[in-house]
Formats: C-alpha cells, structure tokens, sequence
C-alpha cells in the first residue's frame, strides 16, 4: 500500500520485475550508493502499485525503478541485448544514476 511514509525517504527503489538476481543486483548496488542517505526498497505488489501511479504522474523525484524494460517505452534491454551497454553500466549509471552526486 502506498502511503505518505514514502516521502520520508531520499529514494526509493522499486522492483517491478521477478527476475531474483536481476533484482538482487539493483538492490546491492542501490545499498552501496546510498552513503548515508535514507533508502527504501520496493517490490511484490506495492512495487506494481507505485509503478503503476507512478506511469501517470510523476509523484515523487526520489522514486528510482529498477528495471530495463519498465515503466512501458523504456528500453535498456534493447542496449543490453545489442552490447551497446552492460549490465552494471546500466544499473549504475541510468538506472540509479539520479542517486549521483545527490
């Protein structure tokens, strides 16, 4: 359920996709680049609650979605499947790049 809680947090990564690793990696690295700040993460059904609100408006500037293919139009799978990134420049420098030099 999404509630006013989320507000109290810098960022707040959400998992959308039910690939374990996948999220396991995001997650890691999500950990290591908070340096302090307040961090939350998201996933199972209130991960698909947020990112479905969140496809509509833009509520929050501290939401981070941590997938390659989500919300809809996003397509870092597409770099990944034709080498033009990797997957660890991807989840580090787009996916949770907003979190630099925040």
């Amino acid at each position: 359920m999404i509630d006013d809680n989320i507000y109290s947090f810098d960022f707040i990564l959400v998992l959308p996709e039910s690939n374990a690793e996948l999220n396991k990696k995001i997650e890691t690295a999500f950990i290591a680049k908070l340096n302090g700040r307040k961090g939350r993460v998201a996933n199972g059904e209130e991960a698909k609650e947020i990112l479905d609100l969140y496809s509509l408006y833009e509520f929050s500037n501290s939401i981070i979605i941590g997938s390659f293919d989500k919300p809809y139009g996003r397509k870092l799978q597409n770099m990944l499947n034709c080498k033009i990134a990797n997957e660890e420049t991807l989840i580090n420098d787009v996916i949770l790049g907003a979190m630099n030099g925040v």
